[in-house]
């Protein structure tokens, strides 16, 4: 039996709101050559990340680093909310 509350909900990272972090949970697409760029750059299921803003391009940061992003690829990001 279950004791603990959680949630397995994700969402596209173009969803959340500026400030919110959570944690990649998958790609959308099936799109082999921006599945090894978003590898290649560092982006992959699994990494904690932070939105910090939406406007012009959507600026992730995962760990030190910030990486920039424009609206497409945010479509294809899912991402659980953490707190």
């Amino acid at each position: 039996m279950l004791t603990q509350d959680f949630t397995i909900e994700s969402s596209a990272l173009n969803l959340m709101k500026e400030s919110e972090k959570g944690v990649i949970t998958k790609f959308r697409k099936n799109d082999v050559n921006l599945l090894r760029k978003l590898i290649s750059i560092g982006i992959m299921p699994g990494l904690n990340i932070t939105l910090e803003q939406k406007f012009p391009s959507y600026i992730i940061k995962i760990g030190g680093t910030r990486v920039a992003l424009d609206r497409s690829i945010a479509k294809a990001i899912y991402v659980r909310k953490t707190k």
